[in-house]
């Protein structure tokens, strides 16, 4: 399957979001956080933070694109994307775990973004830009 030729930000098709959806995605997102505000007050931060990386609007945005524009190879396609970002997170999360003790916190963050970044391109290459994933999920 291929992904689209360039990736793009068009803030026009804001408008074309119907308020329902994006409430929904709102309230996915808020009781995702109110869940791990929760777990962190109960059993502590670091358990809490393990729920602050569930990625609170994907699954309200994957039912969105598959019952709105009845398309689940984009669907698909959008949850592939995610959880590429996701390894790419871990990367960025263990660079930082690693790092933040040894040098100034500024730059550890700037090694686990640049971490993060290659992680996932590279991913993506290996996913859509071999040409070898072109097909239906």
């Amino acid at each position: 399957m291929s992904p689209p030729d360039k990736i793009q930000i068009e803030p026009a098709k804001l408008r074309q979001i119907a308020p329902a959806a994006m409430a929904l995605r709102f309230a996915f997102g808020a009781v995702v956080s109110m869940v791990s505000g929760w777990v962190g007050g109960r059993w502590g931060p670091l358990e809490g933070g393990i729920f602050l990386a569930f990625p609170a609007v994907l699954a309200a945005t994957l039912t969105l694109i598959e019952t709105e524009e009845r398309n689940r190879i984009l669907a698909a396609q959008d949850a592939r994307g995610a959880v590429l970002g996701a390894i790419g997170m871990i990367a960025y999360a263990l660079c930082v775990w690693t790092l933040a003790t040894r040098i100034p916190a500024v730059a550890a963050m700037a090694a686990g973004t640049a971490a993060w970044a290659i992680v996932a391109i590279v991913l993506y290459r290996l996913t859509w830009g071999s040409g070898r994933n072109r097909g239906t999920p």
